[in-house]
């Protein structure tokens, strides 16, 4: 059977950029239609309500004070904040030795740096200072293939961390850095040095995204642009193929066929290159999607009745080289007095961790949190697992990443239209990449490249 209506736009993916797409476009008027091929709406956003009374995002949850569209976003649906809580030592676990300590640990250390050898901090804190002076050296916008551009991506982060290093615990700092921040959840022999160093230039952690969160969670807000394109969204539809031409498009599913003038395709590369194109997509579109995998994670949230590690002086923030979890974070909402901590397992752990069985990778997991905060944590009221990279229509976490070679060889694919077919997603923004905000961005930025073509006719 096929859909009657033409539609001035089909989005493919009711994630944030596809909804934000969609949304904007019926704002001015035009049609739309958007297909997603989960049984709901908002892709990476998903939120769940704990018995105790508080609301947890098993995808993302943070905003910082730098991240302009969705703190836009947020105020435009009246959505209050709060600070993510930080006050306490943090913990740093570092070869079976435990450190309390007062400050940051990515980039600069503010107050108290950790309790490690100073030989040790100081080469990291020299490379670190190394990579920022690269990253903050490279242009605004995407990288471009040019020589120097084509040497840094012509290696991978570890090769340059073996080059820059001296000490173990310098080259588990950088390697740590490339699973659990910036671009997150990748190990660093994975990753180009050139991507590595674009993602710190355009959405540092020194900007602190981690900086407040969303009272209600961030899970709420597909729903409620959701709202305004209600007629308009179709669940449980996978898009297959995209038949397309100078006078529009066909977006086929199991059971329709769509017709429209334009299409975003707004999910992840690799899932973008899943579907079939009839004519192919050009080249150097078709084998980027090839090259874009995503990074792998879980998120693990864990509650307690109320934030014990408060009462030991602890801000509930842990990091270091233990065997599942390098990071975790309080994720309590003062309102709740419920006790919430927020964690990860990364990289090549989670594929060892994915072998145990569930009951030990739950042991596993909770037998960190207490080397971090004490045998409390053994005894949570509430275990929410998210495998995102087991999820087939996502396929990893945080974000996409470019391997050595893929921006400099594919990188003038990577955001261009292709005839009637847009592309969004965060893992196409020049800012904020990986993150709720470049995701909004790039939603933004196709409707109003359709925009701009549906009137010109």
């Amino acid at each position: 059977m096929s859909s009657e209506s033409r539609y001035d736009c089909i989005v493919v993916g009711a994630g944030l950029s596809g909804l934000i797409a969609a949304r904007n476009l019926h704002r001015q008027g035009r049609s739309v239609m958007v297909l997603e091929a989960r049984d709901r709406v908002g892709g990476r956003m998903r939120g769940k309500f704990l018995a105790s009374g508080q609301w947890i995002d098993l995808g993302g949850q943070w905003v910082g004070p730098t991240q302009t569209r969705f703190l836009a976003l947020l105020d435009e649906y009246r959505l209050s904040r709060f600070t993510s809580p930080v006050s306490g030592q943090k913990v740093l676990l570092y070869n079976g030795a435990r450190y309390e300590f007062d400050g940051l640990f990515q980039g600069y250390a503010e107050g108290e740096i950790p309790g490690v050898c100073p030989e040790d901090w100081q080469d990291a804190q020299d490379a670190w200072r190394r990579f920022e002076a690269l990253s903050a050296a490279l242009p605004e916008g995407y990288p471009r293939a040019n020589d120097l551009n084509r040497q840094l991506d012509g290696m991978t982060f570890a090769q340059w961390i073996a080059e820059n290093t001296q000490t173990e615990f310098g080259k588990w700092y950088f390697h740590y850095m490339s699973r659990a921040v910036g671009v997150g959840c990748v190990e660093a022999g994975q990753i180009s040095f050139l991507h590595a160093l674009w993602g710190h230039r355009v959405a540092s952690q020194a900007e602190h995204p981690e900086a407040e969160l969303i009272r209600g969670g961030a899970g709420q807000i597909p729903g409620k642009i959701a709202a305004e394109l209600a007629p308009f969204i179709r669940v449980g539809e996978a898009v297959t193929g995209v038949r397309h031409s100078d006078q529009g498009v066909e977006v086929l599913t199991g059971s329709e066929t769509y017709s429209a003038r334009f299409v975003v395709i707004a999910m992840p590369p690799h899932l973008a290159g899943r579907i079939f194109y009839d004519p192919p997509l050009p080249p150097l579109r078709a084998q980027l999607t090839q090259r874009v995998p995503m990074g792998t994670c879980a998120k693990v949230l864990i509650s307690y009745d109320r934030p014990f590690w408060r009462d030991k002086g602890l801000a509930g923030i842990g990091l270091g080289n233990c065997r599942w979890i390098e990071l975790c974070a309080d994720s309590s909402d003062p309102e709740t007095g419920v006790g919430v901590i927020a964690t990860f397992v990364y990289g090549d752990a989670y594929h060892e961790w994915m072998t145990l069985p569930e009951a030990d990778r739950r042991t596993a997991v909770l037998g960190d949190l207490a080397m971090y905060f004490g045998d409390e944590a053994l005894t949570p009221v509430s275990y929410d697992v998210e495998n995102w990279t087991a999820d087939p229509w996502t396929g990893g976490g945080y974000t996409a990443f470019m391997p050595p070679g893929v921006w400099t060889t594919f990188g003038e694919a990577h955001t261009a239209p292709v005839g009637p077919i847009h592309w969004a997603g965060t893992e196409y923004s020049d800012r904020w990449p990986g993150f709720f905000d470049g995701a909004i961005r790039t939603g933004e930025r196709a409707a109003a490249e359709i925009l701009t073509r549906l009137a010109a006719g």
